[in-house]
């Protein structure tokens, strides 16, 4: 298998994994009683009122919110592994995770960045739950889908620095007299 070589590329895809799995387990928190909510109801409180996230589009926005700030998140975390190496990855998905749920559930939700509101201690642990799941995936598939040049600085950390690489260096040419 090809591995990928751009890091954009590979932090969606990696995001988009870690959203999808983190969505199923917030599901079974759900099923299981350990949750209110899950990630994309609170993702549409960011876009729209509290009233109309239940609805067939408001649920639709949700899922849609959710994977983008997933992939978003996935690039941060394939720059992260970038700089620190692919070594410890599910310990550095852990990190990942938790720094996301303090950000996104901790921060910026008190900040009034979404409508939806946690009443139960259970269901913010669960979140928690759900988003260390996220990092484990999402820094687990960037090191298993990136090529190895990514995390070890063989491939520059910016495009325009290979093009300039590439770019010969010519004298210019001297005044005729």
């Amino acid at each position: 298998m090809e591995k990928i070589r751009d890091r954009l590329q590979l932090g969606v895809i990696s995001g988009l994994a870690g959203v999808v799995v983190k969505d199923l387990v917030g599901g079974l928190l759900i099923k299981a009683g350990w949750a209110e909510e899950a990630g994309p109801q609170r993702a549409a409180g960011m876009l729209l009122p509290a009233y109309k996230i239940y609805t067939p589009l408001g649920r639709l926005a949700g899922k849609l919110a959710d994977a983008a700030v997933g992939s978003l998140l996935g690039i941060v975390s394939v720059y992260m592994l970038s700089f620190t190496g692919k070594d410890r990855v599910v310990l550095k998905g852990l990190t990942s995770g938790a720094l996301a749920w303090v950000g996104l559930y901790g921060v910026l939700s008190n900040m009034g960045a979404t409508t939806v509101r946690t009443v139960q201690p259970k269901t913010v642990i669960s979140e928690f739950i759900s988003h260390a799941v996220y990092g484990v995936v999402t820094t687990t598939t960037a090191s298993y889908l990136g090529a190895d040049d990514l995390f070890e600085g063989g491939i520059p950390w910016s495009a325009s620095s290979v093009r300039m690489a590439e770019i010969p260096l010519r004298a210019a040419p001297r005044p005729v007299n």
